[in-house]
């Protein structure tokens, strides 16, 4: 088959860049776990707990759109590694005093490829592309706690082959504006891939998080704290390594990691801290210690796993740009800009 070549060229480039960036290229659309906002980006790429009524955290957590001052829009972008770039849109608007509703859209491109027939010769360039809509709608059930939900229709598409499938996301928020204190929970990326790019379909990287955000009431420091995966403890680094191996002749080297049950656990973790001295100024650095252990170089610690930011607000926007760290393979930098919609319906005093 013509294409065959070429899809199987992409699929090991998106594969690698699937463990690179996503840890693990074996699931369908690994873009859904990518951070849309540079805020959760320089907090270590997950954070489910932060109140701070930028609309695009609702991405990571549907029920944080409950923390939005009024209509709001955000825009984001990453310059990914190589060719790829990602960006997104994020609205959001409240119905009434009691419930929120938003919309979210996420695109992805990977540039363009070289495209090779099955006897090698070269055929054209082709490219890639992911891209889902998130339709969000949320409803505080107590004066500090709210729950929400996300159905993300999904599509992607690689050359002449194309793909739809469907996620939901389902977050619940707690606050506490009296203790400086807030908590969340998400189920996300839970769903179906409905046409897989050929035979078989493959699973979603649905994930479950939970996160925890305390501010110091007399220093201008804030703390974010966020276990990822409960859905998995082991991460079977040498089953899959094995399997691996014995499905490519390229795997030469046998892969064995012996991981202590200390290491896995903090390999689930993300720790971040803000320096936020006054409200329309703030920066953050945080450590993800699974990025760390997977990137870092042998018998080298480098700097993987390191992210860091900041947000300025001018006016009536807030600006934010952060820098992760991924290793030798480079980092990722973004920029966000969002904005509260009824400001600029306010007379300026």
């Amino acid at each position: 088959m013509q294409m065959r070549r070429t899809f199987l060229s992409l699929a090991i480039i998106l594969g690698a860049a699937g463990n690179a960036f996503a840890y693990g290229g074996s699931k369908a659309y690994q873009f859904l776990t990518l951070p849309t906002s540079t805020t959760v980006s320089a907090l270590g790429g997950d954070n489910v707990s932060l109140y701070s009524g930028e609309v695009t955290l609702a991405q990571q957590n549907p029920a944080l759109l409950s923390a939005i001052p009024g209509t709001s829009v955000g825009l984001s972008y990453f310059n990914y590694i190589a060719d790829a770039n990602y960006g997104s849109l994020t609205f959001g608007q409240a119905v009434d005093s009691l419930s929120w509703w938003g919309v979210g859209f996420t695109f992805m491109g990977y540039g363009t490829f070289d495209a090779y027939d099955e006897y090698g010769v070269e055929d054209g360039t082709f490219s890639a592309s992911d891209m889902d809509l998130s339709l969000m709608y949320v409803r505080r059930l107590a004066s500090n706690f709210s729950m929400g939900m996300a159905l993300k229709p999904v599509y992607s598409h690689i050359a002449d082959y194309s793909s739809f499938g469907l996620a939901l996301d389902l977050g619940a928020f707690y606050y506490l504006p009296e203790k400086l204190f807030s908590a969340g929970l998400a189920v996300r990326n839970f769903g179906v891939q409905f046409t897989p790019y050929e035979d078989e379909r493959e699973s979603l990287p649905w994930d479950v998080q939970v996160g925890v955000t305390k501010k110091l009431a007399h220093a201008p420091f804030r703390f974010n704290l966020t276990y990822t995966k409960l859905n998995k403890w082991n991460f079977d680094y040498e089953k899959d390594a094995n399997l691996y191996k014995a499905s490519s002749s390229y795997v030469e080297a046998e892969y064995k990691e012996d991981v202590s049950w200390g290491d896995m656990f903090m390999r689930h973790m993300v720790i971040g801290v803000e320096f936020v001295p006054t409200k329309n100024f703030s920066v953050a650095a945080s450590y993800n210690h699974r990025r760390h252990k997977e990137f870092a170089m042998e018998n080298a610690g480098g700097a993987a796993g390191w992210s860091f930011g900041a947000n300025l607000h001018v006016y009536k926007f807030a600006l934010g740009a952060s820098y992760a760290i991924y290793g030798p393979s480079g980092g990722v930098f973004g920029v966000n800009l969002s904005s509260c919609i009824d400001d600029f319906r306010k007379k300026d005093k």
